[in-house]
């Protein structure tokens, strides 16, 4: 579900607004390559194991290859929801020469919308 989503919403950020990926490419592009490098990755490793493995590999490999699969796609849910409540609520960042610099990473990170940063917590 998140190779579709993913895909998509990048196709549409570069070409329905193109003008503000350009503007926010400093901050933007390192929250989705974190999601592509981190869970992205883990998550396709590991799927074909968890679905084409059940009976070829023990079950402690299986589960181990579930619980990546599980870890992956928390991990993807977390900087897709990060770049997200950025766009919502910028912070972090400074105007240089018309382009978004993130001049603090925590608080790009953790804007108010962020699930972690939210004070309903």
């Amino acid at each position: 579900m998140g190779v579709v989503t993913g895909i998509v919403i990048s196709y549409e950020i570069g070409t329905n607004w193109s003008r503000y990926a350009a503007d926010v490419s400093n901050v933007i592009g390192p929250f989705f390559t974190y999601e592509a490098m981190t869970a992205f990755f883990l998550e396709a490793g590991f799927i074909g194991v968890m679905l084409f493995g059940m009976d070829r590999v023990g079950p402690r490999l299986h589960f181990f290859s579930c619980l990546m699969v599980a870890i992956g796609a928390l991990m993807s849910a977390f900087w897709i929801l990060a770049a997200n409540s950025w766009m919502q609520t910028p912070a972090g960042f400074t105007l240089v020469a018309g382009k978004f610099e993130v001049a603090n990473w925590w608080d790009a990170i953790f804007t108010p919308p962020s699930p972690i940063a939210s004070p309903i917590w």
